[in-house]
């Protein structure tokens, strides 16, 4: 089964495959299908809960920068499970085989990477480390 992260336009970040999400090193979801915030307002992080639509979190969907981390043998083991591990106070960290769609259909894919909870990247979905100045806080 492939890890698929697709970025709609002002949405959550909508994984399938086979995956797992860590919150302060406990698994919180084991799941095919699981919805992530990424405009920094859920009340329910790293989960989605629909607060982007009153936040009017304003993306396109689109990669403007940054990558997952291939493979270093090139084998990203689509098999394998992704583990998606909430960095306190920071970013996602992708650990394992993921391919990032955004709505045009570009594509990043890869074993490893941050991707942006925050809102505030300037090159979304992937973290620039701009959850820092925004005071960003979640677990």
């Amino acid at each position: 089964m492939n890890n698929i992260a697709a970025v709609p336009p002002n949405g959550p970040l909508c994984l399938t495959g086979d995956v797992r999400v860590e919150v302060a090193g406990e698994i919180v979801a084991e799941s095919d299908s699981v919805a992530l915030c990424r405009c920094g307002h859920s009340n329910n992080k790293p989960f989605c809960d629909g607060s982007h639509r009153t936040a009017e979190f304003d993306d396109p969907g689109l990669i403007r920068g940054g990558r997952l981390v291939p493979a270093a043998d090139g084998n990203a083991g689509a098999d394998d499970p992704v583990r998606i591990v909430c960095v306190g106070n920071g970013p996602l960290a992708v650990r394992g085989p993921l391919t990032v769609v955004a709505a045009d259909g570009t594509m990043s894919q890869g074993v490893k990477g941050s991707l942006c909870r925050c809102g505030e990247s300037s090159t979304k979905p992937f973290c620039d480390g701009s959850h820092r100045e925004a005071g960003f806080e979640a677990p």
